[in-house]
C-alpha cells in the first residue's frame, strides 16, 4: 500500500535528481531557486521590520501608565507625523499651576511636572533637541523615581508646553536652535531618530555652525563656557544691532 501511494513522487524526484546533475533544469529546481532568491531578497526588510517592531514593543512598555499623585504618563502616545523619525512618545498628565486662562484646564503636556530645560553647552543641546531625553527622570507622589522620557525637542508643540517651560523653550533654546536645524534639515528629516548615532550629531553640528556662524559672525567669538541660552542672547543682541543699523540707514 506505501509504495503505491508512494512509488510516483519516488520516481519523480529520482529524475529530477538526474536532470539536474546532468545540468538540465526542471520545474522543482526553478521554483527552489527562485524562492531561495526571493528569502534572500527579503531577508534584509523582515529582520528591519522586526527591529522596529522591538522598539516599538518597548516603547510602549516603558510608556505605560504611571498614576501618581504628581505625575501621569498617559499610555495614549502622541504619533510625530511626516518625519521619518516619527515613533511613539508618552504624554503626561497634570494641571499646571501657572497656566493662564486659556489652559487653566489643561491636562495633558509634552514633559512631565517639574520638568526644566536642562542648562547645556551647544553640543549637548544640540543632540537633545534631536534625540531628547530618554533617560530623563522624575519623582512620583511617593518620592518614588520613575522613568519620564521626553522626546526630541524640536518636536515638542508650543502649545503642549506648561507655562514656565514655554517661556524658557522660547526665550532659551528655540532661536539658536531653529537656526541650526535650518543648515541640515534634509539630513535631519531624512535620518529615523533610533539611528542618530555619534558621528551623525558630530557631523550635523558641525555643519550646522558652521553655517548659522557665517549668518552670525558673532559666533567664531564663542567661548567654551558659552551654553544654549549664551549663543541666544549674542543672536538677539545682533539681530537688535542690525535692525538699529538698517533704521539709521534709512
Amino acid at each position: 500500500q506505501w509504495l503505491q501511494e508512494n512509488l510516483s513522487a519516488m520516481v519523480k524526484n529520482a529524475m529530477e535528481e538526474k536532470a539536474t546533475e546532468n545540468g538540465n533544469i526542471t520545474a522543482t529546481f526553478v521554483a527552489e531557486q527562485v524562492a531561495a532568491a526571493t528569502a534572500k531578497a527579503t531577508e534584509p526588510l523582515v529582520q528591519k521590520m522586526e527591529e522596529m517592531e522591538g522598539r516599538l514593543t518597548a516603547q510602549i512598555g516603558a510608556s505605560s501608565t504611571h498614576r501618581t499623585a504628581g505625575n501621569s504618563i498617559n499610555t495614549s502616545a502622541s504619533l510625530s507625523e511626516s518625519r521619518l523619525d516619527a515613533r511613539l512618545y508618552p504624554t503626561y498628565k497634570y494641571h499646571d499651576p501657572d497656566a493662564t486662562e486659556r489652559n487653566k484646564h489643561k491636562s495633558d503636556w509634552d514633559v512631565p511636572q517639574g520638568f526644566k530645560l536642562p542648562t547645556a553647552d551647544l553640543y549637548s543641546g544640540w543632540t537633545r533637541w534631536l534625540q531628547g531625553m530618554t533617560s530623563n527622570a522624575t519623582e512620583d507622589g511617593n518620592g518614588k523615581i520613575i522613568n519620564a522620557p521626553v522626546k526630541p525637542l524640536r518636536l515638542l508643540k508650543h502649545g503642549n508646553l506648561p507655562y514656565k517651560i514655554r517661556r524658557s523653550y522660547d526665550n532659551n533654546w528655540k532661536p539658536i536652535m531653529e537656526l541650526m536645524e535650518d543648515e541640515v534639515k534634509e539630513e535631519v528629516r531624512n535620518r529615523h531618530v533610533d539611528d542618530m548615532d555619534f558621528d551623525f550629531f558630530r557631523s550635523t553640528y558641525a555643519k550646522a555652525l558652521e553655517g548659522a556662524t557665517e549668518k552670525y559672525p558673532e559666533f567664531a567669538n564663542a567661548k567654551t563656557t558659552w551654553k544654549v541660552s549664551t549663543y541666544v542672547r549674542k543672536k538677539k543682541e545682533a539681530d537688535r544691532r542690525r535692525k538699529l543699523d538698517a533704521m539709521v540707514v534709512q
